[in-house]
């Protein structure tokens, strides 16, 4: 199918992250549909690497992850500025424009650094030297390709942390405002508080309108142990069990 332009050839296929004939058979041909349905795939709305650069630039952002990518977006504002982003991975494949597709590029080398934490006393003991895997995106949009489109920030006091490390303005009552300036979110009132979010800003922020039974039970199972169940660990209760909110629309 021409979606209008010159589709840029894009690795990391679908069918590599299956085993077994008929699976590959399936991912194969989902694949090749979200390839070619241009509106789903936004095939023409990937970024063209430059590989000649300029001699100088005004700012050089290292990484395009979520942080990167807003930063450059925000320095680009400034017309007469001139920044220059560096990320060691390719574009995003079409196939990461499916949430519950997720997992299936976890451990893709194409996409995923493929880390592992340090070796734990009281977690990840099902894990080869107790080392929990750690996927970190290694690609255009970092882990907000892998990540299922969760929305989540950092727990409080990893801001705070920052801070007392000697880094002034980045505790979490100074980001706060921030974060709360790039959601335009739709549970404002419902679920969540309006002191911890926001609206009008470029991230839409709700949950998925379709949530599996499963879900339900597994917060009730929670309860029943007497697990905190939140309605947003985004606010003022920053652990438990929740049914995440998500950058969709």
């Amino acid at each position: 199918m021409d979606c209008g332009c010159a589709a840029p050839y894009i690795r990391s296929f679908l069918e590599r992250t299956c085993e077994g004939g008929s699976f590959i058979l399936l991912m194969s041909l989902l694949d090749t549909l979200i390839r070619n349905t241009c509106d789903l795939s936004e095939i023409c709305q990937t970024v063209t690497p430059k590989f000649q650069l300029d001699s100088e630039y005004d700012f050089v952002v290292i990484g395009g992850g979520s942080g990167g990518a807003v930063v450059v977006g925000r320095l680009s504002e400034i017309p007469d500025w001139k920044i220059l982003l560096i990320e060691a991975g390719g574009n995003e494949p079409p196939g990461s424009q499916i949430p519950s597709l997720w997992y299936n590029y976890h451990g893709d080398p194409y996409l995923d650094w493929n880390f592992k934490t340090e070796p734990e006393s009281r977690a990840c003991l099902g894990f080869p030297e107790r080392r929990c895997k750690w996927p970190r995106g290694k690609t255009l949009g970092g882990c907000s390709v892998i990540n299922g489109m969760i929305y989540m920030r950092g727990h409080p006091k990893d801001y705070d942390n920052w801070e007392a490390a000697g880094n002034p303005g980045w505790g979490y009552n100074d980001v706060l405002p921030y974060f709360k300036k790039s959601e335009d979110n739709q549970e404002i009132g419902t679920l969540v508080d309006a002191n911890f979010h926001g609206v009008g800003g470029p991230l839409t922020t709700t949950r998925f309108p379709h949530q599996p039974e499963l879900a339900e039970d597994i917060l009730a199972a929670a309860k029943q142990l007497r697990y905190p169940v939140s309605k947003d660990l985004n606010g003022n209760q920053y652990s438990g069990f929740t049914i995440v909110q998500t950058n969709t629309k």
